[in-house]
């Protein structure tokens, strides 16, 4: 091999190294300086129906999170509520604190409570001037009286404490004022939330916060890892609660869960009092419906729902009635369908997802309009045909007891190819022929045949 190739080789292993090399170096620096979050951030809002922080706003939040994650770019939470529930609270709280992508709270109007609470451990929280925050003493509410009372007991207050100031410290906030909140139920509004370090700054919009924070660098902590970030927004993109979530909430706020637990039970017990079967499925659909707002997981409620739904559906198509476990099978599939939960947190924009649930949803309406109107037409049918069955006057009909008929006591007999109900003032035994002597309305006047 000549002297000049043996060059070339050599030459040619030193620029690789020399890659190699250059490229530690420059992850190194990369690591030291931080990481780089710039984009269209994504905004949520906690606010309306999702303004309550419970297990919906929970999930909510958790794909907001995944989905800026997958997308790389900061995310923006929006807040104004009146507080919630210590579980989801928590829940939430820790999901901020492991985010792997900046997260920023802007409190637009108010942040009591729970809500106080769940901006402690994000990454930079904003206010605007006049916003209330605070009054996070833990309360007890009374499902049947809607009364509520401030708990007082220290393990349960010293617990809450613990967790609300770790968050603040972790992010170098004012824990002290934070323990305030909890211990004193204290207020403080945007400025002078500002003032203690509770906020880190006051914007009274968007765009003036998304200006003032552009080039800052925040500390991300998550699974073991500690890195900087440097936030640089272009705009922000909203990201809608989902149907399902929308819906979850709705059915998990108290009035209405009360609502349906009333109609689920007592229909049920009235149906069982007057015999009335056929009712149970319409009521059986609401007792599940009033089971998410006990706490059950949804999943599990989904697929009843639609399980009970096909079988409903089934059950009609092929056991012809007057479509009460039809109607209540259509209600059944469109609440699974419904409360279906969808996974946003891919490369496929979640509008898509949407998309497709809302042409599942106007098929399945289109359908079960359709169905609706069918058993109206047989109803109206029946009734048309029965209506010019029979019409008093002129020669009596006559017909066959089916059953014993007595005085006080109705029974069917058999007239013209068709079952009527008939009552009549002697006793006439099954089998007996009839004559038919009058009616009132759906019930014929009989008697023994002379």
């Amino acid at each position: 091999m000549s002297t000049h190739r043996l060059m070339k080789i050599n030459l040619f292993f030193i620029l690789i190294l020399t890659v190699i090399f250059s490229y530690d170096i420059l992850l190194h620096i990369n690591s030291d300086n931080g990481t780089l979050f710039s984009g269209n951030a994504i905004i949520i809002k906690i606010d309306g129906v999702i303004g309550t922080i419970d297990v919906p706003t929970e999930e909510y939040v958790k794909q907001a999170i995944a989905l800026a994650e997958n997308r790389n770019v900061p995310l923006l939470i929006v807040v104004n509520s009146y507080g919630g529930y210590i579980d989801p609270t928590i829940n939430i709280a820790n999901m901020i604190l492991e985010a792997k992508i900046p997260v920023i709270g802007f409190i637009i109007d108010k942040a009591f409570s729970a809500a106080s609470i769940i901006i402690q451990p994000m990454h930079i929280v904003a206010s605007t001037p006049h916003s209330v925050i605070g009054a996070a003493q833990p309360i007890t509410i009374n499902p049947v009286t809607g009364q509520y009372e401030f708990i007082n007991e220290s393990k349960i207050i010293n617990s809450v404490v613990a967790m609300a100031t770790r968050y603040a410290e972790i992010r170098g906030r004012n824990a002290t004022a934070v323990e305030m909140f909890i211990r004193r139920n204290l207020v403080l509004n945007g400025e002078e939330a500002a003032k203690y370090n509770v906020v880190d700054l006051i914007a009274n919009n968007l765009n003036e916060l998304i200006s003032n924070i552009n080039g800052e660098t925040v500390t991300l902590t998550y699974s073991g890892i500690k890195k900087n970030a440097t936030i640089n927004i272009y705009g922000y993109e909203e990201f809608s609660p989902p149907m399902y979530i929308q819906v979850y909430a709705y059915l998990r706020d108290s009035t209405i869960n009360s609502i349906l637990w009333f109609i689920g039970f007592f229909g049920t017990f009235i149906a069982l009092l007057s015999g009335r079967i056929d009712i149970l499925p319409f009521t059986f659909v609401f007792l599940l419906l009033a089971l998410i707002g006990g706490g059950m997981n949804i999943n599990i409620i989904s697929i009843i729902l639609l399980a009970l739904g096909s079988i409903l559906i089934t059950i009609e198509i092929f056991t012809p009635g007057y479509g009460i476990i039809g109607i209540s099978g259509i209600i059944a599939l469109i609440f699974g369908f419904l409360l279906m939960p969808i996974n946003p947190a891919t490369f496929v924009y979640p509008g898509i997802f949407e998309s497709i649930r809302n042409l599942v949803l106007i098929i399945g309406g289109g359908l079960s309009a359709f169905f609706i109107f069918i058993i109206y037409k047989v109803i109206e049918a029946n009734r048309k045909r029965r209506e010019v069955t029979y019409a008093p006057g002129g020669r009596p009909s006559i017909g066959r007891a089916v059953d014993r008929i007595e005085p006080g006591k109705k029974g069917f007999v058999f007239v013209d190819g068709e079952y009527w109900y008939a009552e009549s003032g002697e006793v006439i035994e099954a089998g007996e022929e009839v004559e038919i002597i009058g009616r009132k309305e759906f019930t014929l006047i009989v008697r023994k045949r002379r």
